[in-house]
């Protein structure tokens, strides 16, 4: 058995604004920061309590716990607006930024990068 400790540290701040009764703002901020480690893994040796061949199985956990470490921070901020037309129509605009850095490599190797996104639409209040 191996044990595996976490560390996650998360900040969030959202916040709506109405100028108007047709008009609303909102916006969120999104801080996430994790960290992982898998400690040594200690396996018994299967061919000592088995009984048969087991060359062709893999039971080596070896590496395990450099590839399972993680370390990774999460900034996002998300902003929008809506109008609405009609007591039953609103269109909507928003955005969403995005950056991930990977210190570590969880399994799949380093995974940072970033994204922008932005949506629009309808939304019908039936």
């Amino acid at each position: 058995m191996a044990d595996y400790e976490n560390k996650v540290h998360n900040i969030y701040f959202t916040a709506n604004f109405n100028p108007t009764q047709m008009v609303r703002l909102f916006g969120t901020v999104t801080f996430n920061k994790a960290q992982g480690a898998l400690q040594e893994v200690l396996m018994p040796d299967p061919e000592a309590r088995l009984e048969g061949d087991l060359e062709d199985q893999d039971f080596d956990f070896e590496n395990a716990p450099s590839y399972s470490d993680l370390d990774y921070k999460l900034l996002k901020f998300s902003l929008g607006v809506e109008y609405k037309l009609t007591p039953t129509v609103t269109l909507t605009a928003d955005g969403d930024y995005a950056d991930l850095t990977d210190n570590e490599g969880y399994i799949y190797g380093i995974e940072s990068g970033s994204y922008f996104m932005i949506r629009t639409g309808v939304k019908l209040d039936l």
